[in-house]
């Protein structure tokens, strides 16, 4: 339900505040987040009229601090040319109902619009005439302020923007309003509203915006100004001043006294401060008005800021540390200089063995299954074995580290797609019957389910799936094996166990064919010539000639392809061990930084643009206001 202060109700915005006007509504749009919308509307609303009502807040600190407030308020509003009235007998009743007080300039028969916020009191005080006040006495819970439990930022926003408290049920629940103000005057009385007030940070001595005022006894009894002396400033004399004024209400010839008391209790600069001057000379905005769009524009920014600062160093507290991406980038180093060894020297080994020496070219005529068994078993027992097992110890390094997870890992170098193009090719070149065996494996993969019962056990568990025998079988595939470490080497070595193996075996029976062509020709021919010259000399010469060529060609050609694989080999795990290499080190580089994320950098960005806004706007204000000779300060 909208009170009778309601701070958004819509009114005409005078043409020399339009455009900042205008500015202030777009920031709470696009900086909802960070302004104190309380605050921004009541600047906006000020906005609205070249003679904007300031509201006062009186916050009541302490035991006594309440009626110390309402106490305030009767000394400052009342009128010591006539006679006490009943609104001031009515201000200094506690309230039954809790609601706090709105004291609005008016006579005392006006009606008031029941609120459950606050209960309004129309008071005919010129004081509230003359400055356009209203003035809002509540109380400010401050416990808790002195310990960390409130920081600085919340305790002002209590301050400045005060919750109200309204019952919301039968039950006895309350719920909380909040109810901005351009400037608050916490008071406290006694030494309890003293030691309250000392726990209070001193961030409150903000003069502009905040002040105090704590009441005690200013005149001692035997009429000594040594406690008038000695006290600080913030310290005011309320009994005082409502001595002074009762005594110059009785009797007109006390004037003397009563001047000398109003000016002893500090009454006429408390009640300077909250008047504050109206506008500089000339005319232009309230400063009221000026200084709560820049407290609230300067509190955002500092939100912004505080914000963006956290989300950084929380970014950096979760980004590994550069030592230990150096140790790693060192271990790298050294993983990459065990590789190549373990290249060059397994792999000599290995072409070296005696089961490689089975492909030889002479015995390609009788052994020639052992090429593909000699070379798969070449590749499985040589090709970088030690370097993977050292690779699985550094990547869980890594992985513990923090830089990379276990599917980052797994993406690693080479084109993981190569083993599948490679398998599909030769899959292509299967017979119909068998492609559509292939299709029917893949369907059953993927909809594969294990099965459930109280009848399995471990050993069901554990059995693998008939259709991955199959696909092994198949394919030589095993699609259980899914390390957590760059799967670089073993894909390099599945691609060439799938292609190059196969066409290493291929070319041998090609030239195991044309070799045997060759000498079975040429023996034919001996034989023809031998028959048709019965020179048997001519025709073991040809056959002699056929067999010899043969057999060189086929040490020749066979030996160029058995030293082609070993360097496609060695040029093969060269390329892989770079490649691991270049995707370990941009892990160890890049992995494991946290960053802001992009919204909420975007968020900053268009906060900060609408805040600026508001003030360019202000200060084009400011220059508008000088060249027609107001004079007045903008907004900062």
């Amino acid at each position: 339900m909208a009170s009778v202060t309601a701070i958004n109700a819509p009114t005409t915005v005078p043409a020399a505040y339009r455009d900042l006007h205008q500015k202030v509504l777009a920031l709470q749009e696009r900086a909802s987040g960070y302004v104190d919308l309380s605050r921004l509307q009541l600047a906006a609303r000020s906005l609205e009229s070249d003679s904007p009502v300031v509201r006062v807040a009186l916050l009541g600190l302490g035991s006594n601090g309440a009626l110390a407030a309402r106490k305030l308020a009767r000394v400052m509003l009342s009128d010591a040319l006539s006679d006490e009235e009943a609104w001031e007998q009515e201000l200094l009743q506690t309230s039954r109902d809790g609601r706090s007080l709105l004291l609005r300039y008016g006579d005392a028969e006006d009606a008031v619009q029941h609120s459950p916020l606050v209960q309004t009191i129309h008071i005919p005080s010129p004081f509230l005439k003359r400055h356009n006040l209203e003035i809002l006495v509540t109380t400010l819970n401050a416990q808790g302020s002195s310990t960390d439990q409130v920081s600085d930022a919340e305790l002002e926003e209590a301050i400045l923007v005060p919750p109200l408290t309204t019952p919301t049920s039968a039950g006895g629940r309350v719920g909380f309003v909040r109810y901005p103000v351009h400037k608050a005057l916490i008071v406290a009385e006694g030494i309890t509203g003293a030691v309250e007030y000392g726990r209070l940070p001193r961030f409150l001595d903000r003069a502009y915006l905040i002040n105090a005022a704590l009441s005690l006894p200013l005149r001692s009894s035997t009429g000594v100004n040594s406690s008038e002396q000695t006290a600080t400033d913030n310290v005011v004399d309320i009994d005082l001043a409502t001595h002074a004024l009762d005594l110059f209400r009785t009797s007109r010839a006390n004037g003397a006294q009563f001047s000398d008391e109003w000016q002893t209790s500090r009454i006429p600069a408390l009640t300077e401060w909250i008047a504050g001057p109206k506008r500089n000379t000339g005319g232009g905005m309230h400063l009221a008005v000026r200084r709560i769009l820049d407290s609230t524009l300067l509190n955002a920014s500092s939100s912004i800021a505080k914000e963006e600062s956290e989300q950084v160093s929380a970014a950096n507290s979760a980004t590994v540390p550069d030592t230990k991406r150096n140790e790693l980038d060192t271990q790298i180093s050294l993983w990459s200089k065990d590789a190549h060894r373990d290249l060059q020297l397994n792999l000599n080994t290995g072409l070296a063995s005696r089961a490689w020496r089975r492909t030889v070219w002479w015995r390609l005529i009788w052994r020639i299954d052992d090429v593909s068994v000699s070379a798969a078993d070449l590749l499985r027992l040589s090709f970088l074995t030690e370097a993977e097992q050292s690779l699985a110890f550094l990547s869980g390094r890594i992985a513990e580290a923090g830089l990379a997870t276990l599917d980052e890992l797994k993406e690693a170098g080479v084109n993981q797609n190569l083993l599948t193009e490679g398998i599909e090719q030769e899959m292509q070149a299967w017979e119909p019957d068998q492609r559509q065996n292939r299709d029917a494996i893949r369907a059953e993969m993927q909809t594969y389910e294990p099965e459930k019962g109280p009848g399995m056990n471990a050993g069901d568990l554990l059995q693998v799936p008939t259709l991955l025998t199959r696909v092994q079988q198949q394919t030589g595939v095993n699609a259980l094996f899914d390390p957590p470490w760059p799967q670089t080497i073993h894909l390099s070595r599945q691609l060439m166990l799938h292609t190059l193996v196969p066409n290493l075996h291929r070319k041998a029976q090609t030239l195991l064919l044309s070799t045997l062509s060759t000498v079975s020709g040429t023996s034919a021919l001996g034989a023809w010539l031998f028959i048709a010259t019965a020179d048997m000399y001519s025709g073991g010469a040809v056959a002699a000639l056929g067999l010899v060529w043969s057999l060189r060609r086929l040490q020749r050609l066979w030996g160029k392809e058995r030293g082609g694989f070993a360097v496609t080999l060695q040029e093969d795990g060269r390329r892989v061990l770079a490649e691991v290499e270049s995707h370990l080190r941009r892990i160890v580089k890049d992995g494991g930084r946290a960053s802001v994320s992009a919204e909420d950098a975007q968020a900053w960005r268009e906060a900060r643009t609408a805040i600026e806004e508001c003030r360019e706007a202000g200060e084009d204000w400011v220059s508008q206001s000088s060249s027609a000779g107001h004079g007045d300060g903008g907004v900062v």
